[in-house]
């Protein structure tokens, strides 16, 4: 009973010390809305760069891999089928959800 006791007093504690924290946090969140502005920035142009300039090369790039180890025949003509077929969907997948899911 008494370490029950115990347990109860510094749950109150840690309840009241997570209340505080919460109100001080979240007291001015106007504040924070010029440092979420820049995240919101960095996050869209990170966006941006990717669906239009890093996939479509990484893309190209991994073909030319499947390509040069498929005429030093390092793969087989079924797994080059398989990964280019799986590249180029890939690629297309990005391609056609920008295209649905932009204003």
């Amino acid at each position: 009973m008494k370490q029950l006791n115990n347990l109860s007093k510094n749950n109150e504690k840690i309840i009241a010390i997570a209340a505080a924290m919460t109100v001080f946090f979240m007291h001015n969140p106007a504040y924070a809305q010029k440092t979420l502005d820049n995240a919101k920035n960095a996050l869209t142009s990170l966006q941006t760069e990717l669906v239009s300039k890093i996939i479509p090369v990484a893309a190209a790039v991994i073909l030319l891999c499947l390509a040069i180890g498929y005429a030093g025949r390092y793969i087989s003509k079924d797994t080059f089928i398989r990964w280019a077929i799986g590249v180029v969907i890939a690629g297309s997948a990005t391609q056609i959800t920008t295209m649905l899911f932009t204003n």
